[in-house]
């Protein structure tokens, strides 16, 4: 579902009086995303489990003549001014746009535009947002007499994140984005780029994202070191193992055999990943099973092996899933996206939802001194042109 007509019509208004009348401009939208499960596997070779959500970044786009190029985001409140010609990281929101287009701009001619940027997915909240305004953008392009498709798409808005804004994020944020299908969860394999939709109905029970109220951003977390934890697991179990092209391609039981190598904090990564790998090969079984409790359960060791083995949970994120766990009708929860903060993704029985919301926000707040908020997760469209 996306905003309402009348809200679009709203921005469509506010295009025109910001940047003139004239040809209509087109309009796009990518969603964002939350991981179902299969955390800090991406990067690491493995499989994911993702859902495109209903909200997103929205982009209002119309090309004119002469430079410069116009971008507002009514999110920021900021307008930004951009050559085409000259596109370097500022360190700033339009990075992730600037990285787009300085990609485009390699192998295309672009002309200029200009853009308004709005949308309803929360910001730092481990939803994508940065991926979804990349994906986007990307998209955007066929307005720009660039026509991409969504695998190009989802590997360009990847890149622009790697290369350009300089944060070495794995794909699965970019793919969920672009290949998102209603009623379907996105299996994908993150060495070979294969992927399949999985239909994701598990009624009564639906899935619930739970904001823990603190935001997160990737490029200032410990991300990084995590990153370069499982390359360094890698390189020492390789004398052994031989060659493996990711940590994800380890077995338990190779890995239970390289023990040794391994320092304690090095052994407690790769375990991660290499069990992480496997529930999301048996999430995929049960999904099909419409076996909720079995879903939930994985939910739950996915949870314990991000605060136990990959340390990557918050005291907010751990509240967030005790609280949820002992109440009614709750299958399952487990910190969703990177972590440090940002969400929490809960399964529970349809039924059970309006007593869940009514008593978690006082319970979370009382644990936490924190304002948690609730959004529905229900899988989505991926990126398109609207009109």
């Amino acid at each position: 579902m996306s905003l309402p007509h009348e809200e679009l019509d709203r921005y469509r208004t506010e295009f025109a009086s910001r940047f003139g009348g004239g040809e209509s401009p087109a309009l796009y939208f990518a969603p964002g995303r939350v991981n179902l499960i299969g955390e800090h596997t991406d990067y690491n070779g493995g499989h994911v489990l993702p859902i495109a959500l209903e909200m997103g970044t929205y982009i209002l786009l119309r090309p004119k003549d002469g430079p410069p190029s116009r971008v507002f985001s009514a999110r920021i409140g900021k307008e930004v001014n951009l050559d085409l010609r000259s596109l370097r990281p500022r360190g700033d929101w339009c990075d992730y746009v600037r990285g787009v287009l300085h990609l485009l701009g390699r192998e295309h001619r672009l002309p200029d535009f200009d853009a308004l940027i709005f949308g309803d997915l929360p910001l730092e909240a481990g939803l994508s947002s940065s991926a979804s305004l990349e994906v986007a953008m990307a998209f955007a392009a066929a307005s720009l007499g660039v026509e991409l498709s969504p695998e190009e798409a989802a590997a360009l808005a990847w890149r622009a994140e790697n290369e350009f804004v300089g944060v070495p994020c794995g794909v699965m944020d970019q793919y969920a984005s672009a290949f998102g299908r209603e009623g379907k969860a996105l299996f994908l394999n993150c060495s070979t780029l294969e992927h399949r939709h999985v239909p994701c109905d598990l009624s009564p029970a639906v899935f619930l994202i739970a904001h823990t109220g603190v935001s997160r951003s990737l490029a200032g977390s410990e991300y990084r070191i995590r990153r370069q934890e499982c390359v360094e697991a890698l390189r020492l179990l390789s004398p052994l193992l031989g060659k493996r092209d990711t940590l994800a391609a380890v077995t338990v039981e190779e890995l239970e055999k390289a023990r040794g190598l391994l320092p304690e904090t090095l052994r407690r990564r790769a375990e991660h990943v290499v069990r992480e790998n496997l529930r999301v090969l048996e999430t995929v079984t049960r999904l099909k099973a419409k076996d909720p409790e079995g879903v939930g359960t994985l939910l739950n060791l996915s949870h314990a092996s991000l605060r136990d083995l990959y340390q990557v949970s918050s005291p907010e994120l751990d509240a967030m899933q005790e609280l949820s766990l002992a109440q009614p009708g709750v299958y399952g929860c487990r910190m969703t996206g990177a972590g440090f903060g940002g969400c929490a993704i809960v399964l529970i029985e349809e039924e059970w939802l309006p007593y869940y919301l009514e008593k978690v926000p006082a319970l979370y707040c009382k644990a936490t001194g924190r304002r948690p908020f609730f959004l529905p997760a229900r899988p989505a469209g991926g990126a398109r042109r609207m009109d």
